[in-house]
C-alpha cells in the first residue's frame, strides 16, 4: 500500500504553544464516508462510476473526496476534492451517477429556503468544470430513467409505465397492489424492468417484493421475498448488451425479522433476463451499492460505507480493494502510529506507520486498539477482545458483553478495561478484565477507564428536579474508598491521563445560568483527590447544544486539548480545538491550522469523518482526521 508523506513546518507566532511537524496520509477514504442505509430516500452518498473502457474507476464519498484508481490492480491514480454548484443550495451531498460522454454525471440534495433541492450536473475530472445539465429529469413524484442522451426514457404515471423513444409511446399496466420502487431501462432502449412491493403493512415500508422484467410488451414476474424501503433507496441496473445477453443486478435493503429494521448491509444480486437468479451476497457481508463495468465484467460495491471493491460479475466473486480506511489509531514515540485497516474483502490488517511506511503487525480487523508500552497491544473487533505482542502473536482472547468501542491499559498493564455498547438494550457501560481474560468486578456506574484508581458516577436523585447533578468517587482496585467530588450540575467529563496519576474534569461552572454554558476544567490526584486550578471558558457559539470537553490529556496529565462541539438529534458540529496547561490552570495559545482547521458539520446525510485527537508517550500529540494524520509538538 502506498504511502503518501508530507512533511509540513508552519511559521507560527513565537507565542503559540505548538508546531505541526508532519503529516501522513493512508490511501483511501475515510471510515465511514459514503454514508449509511438508514438515510431515508437517497441513493448511497457518494459512489461509483467506470471510464467507458472499464480500465478506470472514480469513487467519490460524502466529503467530496473524489478518487482515481486503476481498475486490474487498484493502484491509485489521483485525487481531488470537488463541490457542488451553488444552485444545489446549502450542505450538498453528492452522489456519482456515472459516465456522460466525456464528464462525469453527478447528482446534489441540498436546502435552499428551507425547501429540498435536488440537482443532477456534469464535472469534468480534468479541469474540474462543473456545466449544469440533466438528460434525465426525475421528481419526488414520479420514477422516471433514460438511456444515455435521453433518447428513450421511461416513467411511472399512475398505475402505468409510460415508455417515449422512436416516435412512439407505449403504455405498459402495473400489477395491482403493487409500489414501484425501482425502474430500469438497458441500453437499448428495449428491456425494461420494475421493482416493486407489495406493502405488508400500513407504512408500505416492507413487504413482498417483485421483479417485473418487459422485452417489448411481454412481462415476466420474479419473486424476491421479504425487502425493506427504509432508508437508502435501491439501486436496479441493466448490465450486457444484445449480443453477450442482458442481465439485471440490483442492490436492495433487506427487513431484519428480528428488529424490525434494517440489516448490516443491502442484499445484492444479479438475474438472468429469465429471472433465474446467477447469484447474491448476504446483507450481512455488509456492502452497500453496485454500480456494474461497461464491459459487463466487474461491479464496485462499498463495504461498510468505507472501502470500495471490485468484484467480478460473473459469479459476485471478491477481486481487489481500493484504498484502506484507518478505524482505530494510537500514538506511539518517534512519530509512528498504530494504526488499524479496514480493506476490501472483509480483510483488514493491524500496522505501525511511520514515515518509512505501512508495516504490518497482525492481518486481522479491530475497530478499537490499546498499546501499553510498546510490549504489548490490545485489539476489538465487534465483541471480541484480544491481546497480542508487537509480533502479531495472540497472547490471550476472549469475549466482552457487547461492541467494543474503546480499549485501555492500565499503567504496569494489568487491567485492560473497554467501553462496551450492548445493542441489544442500546447502553453503554464499562467492562474490565486481568490481561489474561478473567473479568474484575466493578462498582456501579464506573466510567471508561479503569487506571490506578476506579472512577464511578453517581446521580443526584434528591437534587433540584430542575437541575441534573452528577459526582464521581474514587476507589482503588481493591474497592477501598479514595475520595468524592462536590455534587455538580450538568455532569463530568473526563480523561485519564497514561501514567494513573491525574484525571481531568470538566463541567459547567457553578450556578450556570445561560446555554450554552460556561465551561470549567481542572485535574485531580487520583490517589488524594486533590484539585488543581481551574480553567475557565466561554462559548464561541450560541449554540444551545454546544459544549466543550476534553479531547486528549498528556501521558503526565498536565496539558489538555479541549474540544468545542454540538450534537443533537440529526447532525454534529466541531467549532474548534483549544490547547491548555491544567498545571497552572491556564489557555494556551493555539495556532490556527489546530485551533480551526478541522471545524465542520456533519451528520443529516453528511458522513464527515469527527476527528479523533491522542498524546504520545513522547509528548508530541497526534490528530486523526479519517486518513489523515497531523503531528503537533505541544509545549506549556
Amino acid at each position: 500500500m502506498r504511502l503518501l508523506l508530507t512533511s509540513l513546518l508552519l511559521a507560527l507566532p513565537v507565542a503559540s504553544a505548538a508546531g505541526l511537524t508532519g503529516t501522513l496520509t493512508v490511501q483511501g477514504h475515510a471510515a465511514g464516508s459514503f454514508g449509511h442505509l438508514s438515510v431515508p430516500e437517497w441513493t448511497p452518498a457518494g459512489g461509483a462510476a467506470w471510464s467507458p473502457d472499464s480500465r478506470e474507476i472514480y469513487t467519490l464519498d460524502t466529503t467530496g473526496e473524489l478518487r482515481r484508481w486503476q481498475a486490474a490492480t487498484g493502484r491509485p491514480l489521483g485525487r481531488q476534492v470537488i463541490g457542488a454548484p451553488e444552485a444545489a443550495g446549502e450542505a450538498p451531498v453528492l452522489s456519482l451517477l456515472g459516465w456522460n460522454g466525456e464528464f462525469l454525471q453527478l447528482e446534489a440534495r441540498g436546502w435552499r429556503q428551507n425547501r429540498p433541492v435536488r440537482l443532477r450536473y456534469l464535472l469534468n475530472p480534468r479541469s474540474g468544470k462543473t456545466f449544469l445539465s440533466d438528460p434525465c429529469p426525475t421528481s419526488r413524484l414520479s420514477l422516471q430513467v433514460c438511456t444515455r442522451g435521453g433518447q428513450v426514457r421511461a416513467r411511472v404515471e399512475g398505475r402505468e409505465i409510460v415508455k417515449v423513444g422512436g416516435g412512439r409511446t407505449t403504455r405498459l399496466p402495473l400489477p395491482a397492489g403493487v409500489k414501484p420502487v425501482a425502474l430500469a431501462l438497458s441500453d437499448n432502449g428495449e428491456r425494461l424492468a420494475l421493482l416493486a412491493i407489495t406493502p405488508g403493512d400500513p407504512s408500505g415500508l416492507h413487504g413482498p417484493a417483485t421483479l417485473f422484467v418487459w422485452r417489448g410488451e411481454r412481462l415476466k414476474s420474479v419473486p424476491l421475498g421479504q425487502m425493506l424501503l427504509e432508508g437508502t433507496a435501491p439501486s436496479l441496473t441493466w448490465v450486457g448488451n444484445a449480443s453477450a445477453g442482458y442481465s439485471l443486478l440490483l442492490a436492495v435493503n433487506a427487513y431484519d425479522r428480528q428488529t424490525g429494521g434494517l440489516r448490516d448491509g443491502q442484499f445484492l444480486a444479479l438475474y438472468r433476463e429469465d429471472g433465474s437468479r446467477v447469484w447474491d451476497l448476504s446483507p450481512q457481508v455488509g456492502l452497500r451499492g453496485a454500480w456494474p463495468s461497461p464491459d459487463g465484467q466487474a461491479l464496485v460495491t462499498i463495504r461498510q460505507g468505507s472501502v470500495p471493491e471490485v468484484r467480478r460479475l460473473l459469479d459476485g466473486e471478491f477481486l481487489r480493494g481500493l484504498g484502506e480506511a484507518v478505524t482505530a489509531s494510537v500514538p506511539l514515540a518517534g512519530q509512528r502510529t498504530l494504526v488499524a485497516l479496514e480493506r476490501g474483502g472483509g480483510a483488514g490488517r493491524v500496522a505501525v506507520l511511520s514515515g518509512q511506511g505501512l508495516q504490518t503487525v497482525a492481518p486481522i480487523n479491530a475497530g478499537a486498539l490499546a498499546v501499553w508500552e510498546e510490549e504489548r497491544f490490545a485489539s476489538a473487533q465487534d465483541n471480541l477482545v484480544r491481546i497480542h505482542d508487537f509480533w502479531g502473536r495472540v497472547l490471550a482472547q476472549w469475549n466482552a458483553g457487547g461492541n467494543v468501542q474503546r480499549l485501555a491499559f492500565s499503567p504496569g498493564g494489568a487491567v485492560v478495561s473497554a467501553q462496551v455498547w450492548d445493542p441489544r438494550n442500546g447502553q453503554q457501560r464499562v467492562q474490565a478484565w486481568s490481561r489474561d481474560g478473567q473479568p474484575l468486578k466493578l462498582p456501579a456506574g464506573t466510567v471508561f477507564p479503569v487506571s490506578r484508581v476506579i472512577l464511578s458516577e453517581a446521580n443526584d436523585k434528591n437534587g433540584p428536579e430542575s437541575a441534573y447533578r452528577e459526582r464521581l468517587a474514587a476507589t482503588d482496585l481493591t474497592g477501598k474508598p479514595l475520595w468524592k467530588t462536590d455534587w455538580r450540575s450538568g455532569g463530568f467529563g473526563l480523561a485519564v491521563s497514561a501514567d494513573g496519576h491525574w484525571v481531568a474534569l470538566s463541567s459547567h461552572v457553578p450556578d450556570a445560568r445561560r446555554d450554552p454554558v460556561d465551561m470549567e476544567f481542572w485535574r485531580v490526584n487520583t490517589s488524594s483527590g486533590q484539585a488543581g486550578p481551574p480553567l475557565r471558558l466561554k462559548p464561541t457559539t450560541t449554540d444551545p447544544n454546544s459544549g466543550r470537553g476534553i479531547a486528549a490529556l498528556s501521558a503526565e496529565g498536565r496539558l489538555a486539548l479541549l474540544r468545542e462541539g454540538s450534537g443533537d438529534g440529526c447532525g454534529w458540529a466541531l467549532y474548534g480545538y483549544t490547547l491548555a496547561d491544567l498545571h497552572t490552570g491556564k489557555w494556551l495559545p493555539t495556532p490556527d491550522a489546530l485551533a480551526r482547521g478541522f471545524n465542520r458539520q456533519g451528520g443529516c446525510g453528511r458522513a464527515l469523518p469527527s476527528p479523533d485527537a491522542a498524546f504520545a508517550p513522547d509528548g508530541r500529540l497526534l490528530v486523526r482526521d479519517g486518513n489523515r494524520l497531523t503531528w503537533w509538538q505541544v509545549r506549556p
